[in-house]
């Protein structure tokens, strides 16, 4: 029979899953490929928290066409997650050629910013 230490504490499904979660968050990686547009080709990796698409300087995906605005939109990277939203932008966002407000990026959308276009990849 196998020798299983009983001095320390038995581990719960759910202490199980925090780690496995934990592991996920701290491996996953997002990443933007850019597939056309001004800077094509280039690849972006993100890091978590709040990132910017837009034709200011500081952005970090700067895009220095007319049709993008300073600030055009938002990136949040949290944990497996990756949203992006609209910025109240003139122009929009599309997703998969659907203009929309905000999503949940999967692996593989296209992502439309102005002249550019962007394949979204997690893993």
């Amino acid at each position: 029979m196998p020798d299983f230490n009983t001095s320390g504490p038995i581990p719960t499904i759910s202490g199980m899953h925090e780690r496995r979660d934990r592991m996920e968050r701290e491996t996953h990686r997002h990443t933007l490929e850019q597939i056309e547009g001004e800077g094509f080709p280039r690849e972006i990796t993100l890091q978590p928290g709040v990132s910017v698409i837009g034709r200011a300087p500081e952005a970090l995906i700067h895009l220095p066409s007319k049709r993008v605005s300073r600030q055009h939109a938002l990136l949040r990277v949290r944990g497996t997650d990756c949203v992006i939203a609209d910025n109240e932008s003139d122009n929009g966002i599309y997703l998969n050629g659907v203009k929309i407000h905000s999503a949940v990026l999967r692996d593989g959308d296209v992502i439309g910013v102005g002249d550019s276009q962007f394949r979204y990849r997690e893993g």
